[in-house]
């Protein structure tokens, strides 16, 4: 067999190809892994932002429950600028300064009620005349999520319907 001085350049020259290929798809395949790392952390914070949602709405939906039971007893009897937590018994909802347990193991749910103020003109202000007929609701849901705590708040009134 003839071997021809060019013969080993082209062997060389393919060895440099493959490590230059090899090195291009290891650089691609790890940008790859990367970017779905991203997008599934991301879509996990996505979950636990709409169950949060969904724990705040339903916050919502359990006060106005409370409220509809009875606003002196059970409005009114709560005390205002204070953490409280809901509780589902007996097939009704009701409010407890005592903490509770994580929701999933993973969302802690405050509510606060506030009184409400009004000026001259029957209008909500920070200063005026207390309305014991409606009350600013506060409803916060923490999780933890990274490093660090995250919250989603919604701020709503009620009234008392009934009087």
């Amino acid at each position: 067999m003839y071997l021809h001085k060019d013969d080993a350049h082209i062997k060389g020259f393919s060895l440099v190809e493959l490590l230059v290929g090899a090195s291009i798809f290891s650089i691609f395949t790890i940008a790859i892994v990367a970017v779905f790392q991203s997008f599934l952390a991301h879509s996990f914070d996505s979950v636990e932002k709409v169950q949060a949602s969904f724990l705040v709405e339903e916050g919502v939906e359990a006060v106005k429950s409370i409220r509809d039971r009875g606003w002196g007893d059970d409005i009114l009897a709560l005390s205002t600028d204070t953490d409280h937590y809901l509780v589902y018994e007996s097939n009704m909802w009701s409010a407890t300064t005592v903490p509770q347990d994580l929701i999933d193991g993973t969302f802690e749910r405050l509510v606060v009620l506030e009184e409400v103020y009004r000026d001259g003109n029957d209008d909500i202000d920070a200063s005026g005349t207390d309305d014991p007929n409606t009350r600013k609701v506060i409803i916060t849901v923490a999780w933890f999520a990274g490093s660090a705590t995250t919250t989603q708040t919604l701020e709503t009134y009620i009234t008392n319907l009934n009087d």
